[in-house]
């Protein structure tokens, strides 16, 4: 071979490595995006800003769809889908989970198909389906497992011991709480690991042990702290509050739901405001703050008149 054939043969094959690096790169950036946009809503889903959430899992769903990345596709239609239920717009979670559940299944996707089983039993626990729930969840368990998804599999556990509380199966639900709560401090996983705390000081709340419940509620506090959860650490500041009030140590409880108020103001959570507001305020009665009493009134009812007349609004659309 002579030098000029050599030379020929060398700036083809540089030419199809450079062509090949071409067709990645695009690909790549936009794998990254949706990773990216799949990022920002996570944060505003934790931050209880369901429509905003919503808007950006459709931007990295987009993302994924132009490069027909299916994994991404189905881990898309999941959240959105996961989004419509916490809004109680089951039919849409229904549908979307259902298109995620096709695309898992014809690609064999097995951590896919076990987010898919656990969004199934997220949707029949709304529905008061219970059997169902569980069977899901299992199905959803030994898809992680067979995976060794580790988070999935403390996700699995994490679901079952939360519907054995409802169940009232309270021993089971330590036991599979436990087994996640396991994982989850391996894995790092803060958002689970609180709510596992969270369940776990409703389990010892029923059992009388105040100890062991405030302990977890105030556990449960600080991993959303660590990872600046706003909608899990409104949940645990009401827990906190709760505890207290129930126990009749009313300083404490008036702290706490005078903290969780601010929270829920800077969410923008209503319905939650209006809580905080209405315990606040049955609790100064008790303490005898007057004074007090009339702000706290005076906020509640400008917060419900401004919510009678959105929903006047909302009617006349």
């Amino acid at each position: 071979m002579n030098r000029r054939s050599l030379i020929y043969i060398l700036s083809i094959i540089i030419l199809l490595i450079l062509s090949s690096c071409a067709t990645d790169k695009p690909i790549t950036t936009i794998k990254k995006n949706a990773a990216d946009y799949r990022k920002l809503a996570q944060q505003h889903f934790n931050m209880g800003d369901v429509q905003n959430a919503i808007l950006y899992f459709q931007k990295s769903l987009s993302e994924n769809q132009k490069v027909a990345n299916f994994s991404g596709i189905a881990e898309d239609y999941n959240n959105i889908a996961r989004c419509y239920l916490s809004i109680r717009q089951i039919e849409n979670a229904k549908k979307l989970a259902q298109e995620a559940f096709t695309i898992n299944k014809k690609f064999e996707f097995k951590s896919g198909l076990g987010d898919s089983f656990i969004l199934f039993g997220l949707i029949e626990l709304k529905e008061k389906n219970f059997d169902k729930s569980e069977e899901y969840y299992q199905r959803a368990l030994n898809y992680y497992k067979i995976d060794k998804n580790k988070k999935g599999i403390s996700t699995a556990y994490g679901n079952l011991g939360s519907l054995y509380i409802k169940t009232g199966q309270y021993n089971k639900a330590i036991s599979a709480i436990e087994v996640s709560i396991d994982i989850q401090k391996k894995i790092k996983d803060h958002i689970g690991l609180a709510t596992s705390y969270n369940n776990l000081g409703f389990l010892y709340s029923l059992k009388g042990d105040d100890k062991k419940t405030i302990n977890y509620y105030n556990m449960a506090l600080k991993e959303d702290q660590y990872v600046e959860n706003s909608l899990g650490i409104s949940s645990d500041l009401s827990n906190i509050a709760s505890f207290y009030k129930k126990k009749g140590n009313f300083k404490e409880a008036l702290f706490y739901y005078k903290r969780v108020l601010e929270v829920n103001k800077s969410l923008s959570l209503t319905y939650r405001e209006i809580s905080d507001l209405k315990n606040i305020i049955d609790i100064l009665q008790i303490l005898g703050k007057e004074d007090e009493i009339k702000i706290y009134k005076k906020a509640l009812k400008e917060l419900l008149y401004a919510v009678s007349l959105k929903s006047q609004e909302d009617s006349s659309k």
